[in-house]
């Protein structure tokens, strides 16, 4: 038979040998924090929007559409649309104001690039991204990013006979809603973005598969406007790369003289 006095010192020291290990199992799992890259616009300066359904997700609240009524209802709360936007593949953003609407209490940073979002034991960070477009000049197409999130993809016309040049530019600093050409005949050209002198990229009535402009980036105004998007969404200094047409490969001598044997 074990004496008492020895049974108490082994249990007193099982317990101080197990407190640190559980002390450490629970600093070894931290809540994770979630981060939201947010989308902005020019003409909305100031505002964070965060993808509706990924800040649902996150804070654990339903979205419901109502399409008698067309309302959207996020937690139960109507969001009226002048809290929200669209990008044109449909997906729903909702701005801070209106996740505060909503019932979500949302801390903006000083420095205006980040917000703090809280609802009940749920949080998230929204941050604010940097913006960069590129222009495919052989894909004639453009793409434009926040962050690591694709926000605009969408067909263009550019310059005939290789008259849009290939490089790295910087949007701006000219933007206009209804601006005309100086040079070819006061030919309008809606939401215009200058990104290289007399280059700018805007909306225009015909934007077929290849190049057919005098050196400007046509964009569609039809299919949910990406002109009118682009100028919205686009920041002045935002990077704008122009890649170059693939040069066509040289067939080699050897397979020239091949093929004709």
């Amino acid at each position: 038979m074990i004496p008492l006095r020895h049974l108490l010192t082994i249990t007193l020291g099982l317990l101080f040998a197990a407190a640190p290990a559980s002390r450490l199992s629970a600093q070894e799992a931290p809540p994770a924090e979630t981060i939201i890259e947010t989308i902005t616009f020019d003409v909305d300066d100031g505002k964070l929007y965060a993808p509706l359904q990924e800040a649902a997700d996150t804070l654990g609240w339903l979205v419901t559409c109502d399409p008698a009524a067309r309302t959207l209802l996020v937690n139960g709360v109507v969001v009226e649309k002048n809290l929200r936007r669209q990008l044109l593949d449909g997906t729903e953003l909702i701005s801070g104001e209106g996740l505060t609407a909503a019932g979500a209490q949302v801390n903006l940073h000083p420095s205006g690039q980040s917000a703090t979002v809280t609802a009940g034991e749920r949080q998230f960070t929204l941050l604010r991204a940097e913006k960069r477009v590129e222009v495919s000049l052989g894909e004639q197409r453009l793409r434009a990013w926040q962050g690591g999130r694709l926000v605009l993809e969408t067909n263009i016309s550019s310059g005939r006979n290789g008259r849009t040049p290939a490089g790295s530019f910087r949007a701006g600093p000219f933007k206009s809603r209804r601006h005309r050409s100086s040079r070819y005949h006061n030919a309008p050209m809606p939401w215009s973005v200058q990104i290289n002198g007399h280059i700018f990229i805007h909306g225009f009535t015909s934007v077929p598969s290849y190049p057919a402009s005098h050196g400007c980036v046509r964009m569609p105004l039809n299919k949910g406007n990406p002109a009118r998007f682009f100028y919205e969404w686009v920041d002045r200094g935002t990077p704008v790369v122009v890649t170059p047409v693939p040069p066509t490969p040289k067939k080699s001598r050897t397979s020239s003289t091949a093929s004709s044997l």
